[in-house]
């Protein structure tokens, strides 16, 4: 007769197969961010910590519904008891205990809820210990927040997620702060794929902020504001019958698949992104809004530089885990072999078939043309033809045998603007032109450091086929800064 008897495992080399379960950096931040949305916060600060000859520290703080003890208790259990709510962007249970100590040695948690704070942690010597988590009193949480900078965080409630010595991107470096700007630019690309319907609003509207916190002297450098990064933040289609849903047979309940074809020539960092066009192309898989995975054929086709204008935003209904075998770090979709034999048998609503879409997306790579934004672009008329050929000179332009030409001229209208653009144009506000000129007289090549610097300002506008409303934005945002500032300076 068989016995049963408790066999604990070796905790030490649990620790280390844990610690091993493969997150890169950024994504294992991002499931930290995920927590974060789940409990419904709408702020979300990252922040690097230096400390001179020491690896680097990390904190995540959020301003969502926090915890209190006995749902911090069960939240830092391996496996913990998560909600079964199918709109939550966590899912096991496992990912902030293993997101962390996949980067960092030790981990603490720190929350506010109902006016108390708590605070657990994973420290290297009660994991091998026999993983037995450390209960700070709410003194030491808020020691802990001091250290961090965020004593004056938490105050009614949220969350904050510090991982101390870091030991895959935080070893201790001769100019620590140049590391950490190379650290914040790829978080700033993946963060900003990865959450970029919540930082635009079309979900839930958060904003995430990156910023640098020195321990010895105290202070925080200046933060860094994510933007999203929408692959699918075209201005203009490629092809006038897209974007275009397809309807997948028997899986119309679960999942929702629209076709983009971007426009050739395409510069925006939008097209780009990180990797490359080429590998950018093909599915991109949303759960609850979340990118899962951007780019990729998963078995549909290869890759092929001529498709490489072809995306196609996936929406996943979250009780869908299973049959694409979503892991718990969430970065990867899996497709059945019937769902990918249903995708490539779909059609549009008006009956266009997926075969005929990667067909058009082809022809619009192939038809590339000679863009305005492949054009050069010079000053013209209201600047002197000696800082003209300045200018002609720096651009390395001098032998270019086409060009195009921004001329300025001084015009009127509303007093609430600086300047406005047309298609070959900067029109000037002349209601300021007396304030930019400092009492000088003027003429027709007045003012022109203000034009060279509207110049460069807004090439990449002249660059754009048409003025999107995110152009006009950036235009209308200019000019309310540059109206203060002119203000300012008469005051």
């Amino acid at each position: 007769m068989s016995i049963e008897e408790k066999l604990p495992p070796n905790f030490s080399k649990l620790d280390i197969a844990l610690r091993s379960i493969g997150y890169s950096f950024e994504v294992a931040i991002a499931d930290i961010i995920d927590n974060a949305i789940d409990a419904h916060a709408t702020k979300v600060l990252v922040r690097f910590i230096i400390k001179r000859d020491s690896p680097l520290d990390i904190v995540i703080s959020d301003d969502g519904w926090g915890m209190d003890e006995s749902t911090l208790k069960e939240a830092m259990r391996f496996g913990a008891d998560v909600s079964e709510q199918l709109d939550r962007l966590g899912k096991f249970g496992l990912g902030l205990k293993l997101a962390s100590l996949s980067q960092a040695r030790e981990l603490r948690v720190f929350s506010m809820k109902g006016g108390k704070l708590s605070g657990r942690g994973w420290l290297e010597e009660g994991i091998t210990r026999g993983f037995t988590s450390s209960v700070f009193d709410q003194g030491e949480c808020r020691a802990g927040l001091q250290q961090v900078g965020l004593s004056n965080q938490l105050t009614k409630s949220g969350t904050a997620v510090l991982w101390s010595r870091l030991y895959r991107v935080g070893q201790s470096h001769s100019e620590p702060e140049e590391h950490v700007q190379r650290l914040i630019s790829r978080l700033k690309d993946y963060l900003g794929l990865a959450f970029h319907r919540f930082l635009r609003g079309l979900a839930r509207e958060i904003s995430i902020t990156i910023d640098v916190f020195d321990a010895d002297l105290g202070k925080t450098g200046i933060p860094v504001f994510l933007k999203p990064l929408d692959p699918f933040g075209y201005d203009t289609t490629g092809q006038k019958s897209f974007p275009d849903k397809f309807l997948v047979q028997g899986y119309q309940e679960r999942i929702s698949l629209i076709a983009h074809i971007w426009p050739a020539n395409a510069k925006q960092p939008e097209y780009k992104l990180p990797g490359g066009a080429n590998a950018r192309q093909g599915f991109y898989f949303y759960r609850n809004d979340r990118l899962i995975q951007g780019g990729g054929w998963n078995g549909i086709r290869e890759a092929d530089p001529h498709f490489s204008l072809a995306r196609i935003s996936v929406d996943l209904s979250p009780d869908f885990d299973v049959e694409v075998s979503l892991d718990v770090k969430k970065i990867e979709v899996q497709l059945p072999s019937p769902l990918v034999k249903a995708i490539q048998e779909s059609k549009t609503r008006s009956g266009m078939d997926f075969k005929k879409y990667l067909s058009l997306a082809e022809i619009a790579y192939r038809s590339k043309s000679k863009l305005p934004s492949e054009i050069p672009l010079a000053l013209g008329e209201g600047i002197s033809k000696r800082l003209q050929q300045v200018v002609l000179k720096e651009l390395g332009l001098k032998t270019a045998k086409r060009i195009r030409r921004l001329n300025f001229e001084w015009c009127d209208f509303s007093d609430d603007s600086l300047f406005d653009v047309d298609a070959h144009t900067i029109m000037l506000n002349r209601v300021y032109r007396r304030s930019l000129l400092h009492g000088l007289a003027g003429s027709s090549t007045d003012a022109p450091v203000t034009k060279c610097l509207l110049f460069l300002l807004l090439r990449e506008v002249f660059y754009s086929e048409r003025v999107s409303s995110r152009v006009r934005e950036k235009i209308d945002q200019a000019n309310r800064i540059l109206v203060a500032a002119i203000k300012h300076e008469r005051s």
